[in-house]
């Protein structure tokens, strides 16, 4: 936990192969990140890992990662693309909608300020576009039952919600 939290100098990583979980808050607040790189040993990203990582534009999630925890890109509000590798068994990014998908449950885990959330989503998870001050309009589909704590916390530049869900 915690292991890099606030190096703001940190420009790039490359996680070594070998490595299997990126713990909680493990690079939280690493201002000055542009590039991580995660090997395909890596099974588990932890809640908040990178969050608060503003300088990163784009993330690639190998098909070997199962768990990801809560908001792990939150506060990212450089965060333009996010990619699910094809053949990854528990999450997607269908349709180039740049966020991270639960497959089995439709559940968006995280999104960033180009993310288009598809028309099958069935919940937006707590933290998901957190401080993303990037995002400035969103199309919630009437798919959407739950949105979670803090989903869209903190997003000052947030003008447009289309599409809000009855219920």
């Amino acid at each position: 936990y915690d292991a890099f939290s606030g190096c703001s100098g940190l420009a790039s990583v490359t996680i070594p192969d070998g490595v299997t979980t990126i713990r909680d808050d493990a690079f939280s607040g690493c201002s000055g990140l542009a590039s991580v790189t995660i090997p395909h040993s890596v099974t588990r990203i932890g809640s908040g890992a990178f969050s608060g990582c503003s300088g990163l534009a784009s993330v690639t999630i190998p098909d070997s990662v199962t768990k990801i925890g809560e908001g792990p890109f939150g506060s990212c509000s450089g965060l333009t693309s996010i990619i699910v590798e094809e053949g990854n068994p528990q999450y997607n990014s269908r349709d180039n909608c740049n966020a991270i998908i639960k497959t089995d449950s439709n559940a968006l885990v995280q999104g960033c300020r180009n993310t288009v959330i598809p028309s099958d989503v069935t919940s937006i998870g707590g933290d998901a576009f957190s401080d993303c001050s990037g995002l400035i309009s969103v199309a919630i589909p009437d798919s959407v039952t739950e949105i979670g704590k803090r989903a869209f916390y903190n997003c000052n530049n947030l003008t447009g919600v289309m599409e809000i869900p009855e219920g």
